[in-house]
């Protein structure tokens, strides 16, 4: 399942790369942030529309985030109970 969660991410981040390594407002969470503060991808889904989706996980956490596959922005991210 890692391997086609990072194959996703992958995905995600070449079709638009200079937005991949675009700095984003720090109070905007995104799912580079996510991944730089330790969590692992544990699940990705592209229901085929404008939005490819990622629930990330540290420790007991567990965050939703939904990314626009047009441009690589994140589109929002919350926190799972």
């Amino acid at each position: 399942m890692k391997l086609t969660s990072g194959l996703a991410l992958a995905l995600a981040m070449t079709a638009v790369p200079s937005l991949a390594l675009a700095q984003q407002p720090a109070e905007k969470p995104t799912v580079s942030g996510f991944l730089q503060q330790g969590y692992d991808i544990i699940h990705t889904e592209g229901a085929g529309g404008q939005f490819i989706f990622f629930i990330l996980k540290k420790e007991r956490t567990l965050v939703h985030c939904s990314v626009l596959l047009q441009s690589g922005e994140t589109s929002s991210c919350r926190t799972l109970k």
